[in-house]
C-alpha cells in the first residue's frame, strides 16, 4: 500500500509537464546564472565568480528545488485532499494516517532526489564538486527535506482553502531562505564571521544545508557544529513536527 500511495503521489505530480517545469525552473534559472556569469567574466574575477557560485547560486538553487518539490507541490496537493475529504475517504478504506504520510513521504523524496541529481551533474560542469561532497550533498538535503515535510501536512491543515494555502507559502519559503542566505552575505561582506551568529537561526533548517555546502564545496574548513549533530537536530525537529501534523491535518 506504502508503494501504491507513492507511486500515486509521483503520476500526480508528474501529469502536469507545466508545473514539474515551475518546480525546477528557479534551481534552472540559478543555474544559468551561473554559466552566465563564469563565461563573461575572466581574469582575476574568477575566483570571485566561484566563490559566489558556491556560495549564493548554487546553495539557493538546491533550496528551492526543496522548496518547490517538498513544500510548495506537497502542500497544495494535500490542501486540495483535505478540500475535497479524499483523506478522510482514504482512512475509511483502513488506510491509517502513518501509512500515507510514509507513502507520500517516499514519493517526495523519491521526486526531490532525481532532479537534485540532475542539478548537481549540471552544476559538476561549472564548479569542481569531488565526489564525496557530491554524495554528502544529497545526504544533508535528505535530511532537510524530512525536517521540512512535516511542515506541508501542517500548513494544508490549517488553511483549508487550497489557495489561501498556496499564497502562505511565499512568505514562508522567503522568510526561511533570506534569514540564512541574507544574513551571511551581508557578515561576509562586512568581513565578519556568519557562523558567529548561526545560534539566531538554530530554528531554520536552511542553516543546517548552507553551513554544510559551505564546508563541502570548500569555503570553510569546517562546520558550525559536527556533522551528526545536524543530522540529529533535524530528524528531531521532523518528529516534533510530524507529530503536530496528524494532530493538525487528520482534525475535521
Amino acid at each position: 500500500m506504502i508503494k501504491q500511495i507513492a507511486r500515486m503521489y509521483m503520476l500526480e505530480s508528474m501529469r502536469n509537464p507545466g508545473m514539474v517545469f515551475g518546480n525546477v525552473l528557479p534551481a534552472i534559472m540559478f543555474m544559468i546564472s551561473s554559466v552566465i556569469c563564469k563565461n563573461m567574466i575572466t581574469g582575476d574575477a574568477t575566483n570571485f565568480i566561484d566563490i559566489m557560485i558556491k556560495g549564493q547560486f548554487l546553495p539557493l538553487s538546491i533550496i528551492m528545488l526543496i522548496f518547490s518539490f517538498a513544500f510548495s507541490s506537497a502542500t497544495i496537493y494535500l490542501a486540495d485532499m483535505k478540500v475535497n475529504k479524499t483523506f478522510q475517504w482514504i482512512q475509511r478504506t483502513g488506510i491509517k494516517p502513518h501509512t500515507y504520510y510514509i507513502g507520500m513521504g517516499i514519493g517526495v523524496f523519491t521526486l526531490l532526489n532525481v532532479f537534485l541529481v540532475l542539478l548537481l551533474i549540471g552544476y559538476s560542469f561549472i564548479i569542481d564538486i569531488s565526489l564525496s561532497s557530491y554524495f554528502m550533498i544529497i545526504l544533508i538535503s535528505n535530511f532537510v527535506l524530512l525536517a521540512l515535510y512535516p511542515l506541508s501536512f501542517i500548513l494544508a491543515g490549517l488553511f483549508k482553502n487550497e489557495k489561501v494555502a498556496q499564497s502562505m507559502l511565499t512568505p514562508i519559503m522567503l522568510l526561511f531562505m533570506f534569514s540564512i542566505q541574507m544574513t551571511s552575505l551581508f557578515l561576509t561582506l562586512a568581513e565578519k564571521n556568519p557562523q558567529d551568529y548561526f545560534i539566531f537561526l538554530i530554528w531554520n533548517p536552511m542553516l543546517y544545508l548552507f553551513d554544510s555546502l559551505q564546508m563541502y564545496l570548500n569555503l570553510f574548513d569546517e562546520t558550525w557544529l559536527p556533522q551528526y549533530q545536524y543530522c540529529i537536530i533535524l530528524a528531531v525537529i521532523s518528529m516534533v513536527l510530524a507529530t503536530i501534523a496528524k494532530k493538525v491535518y487528520t482534525s475535521q
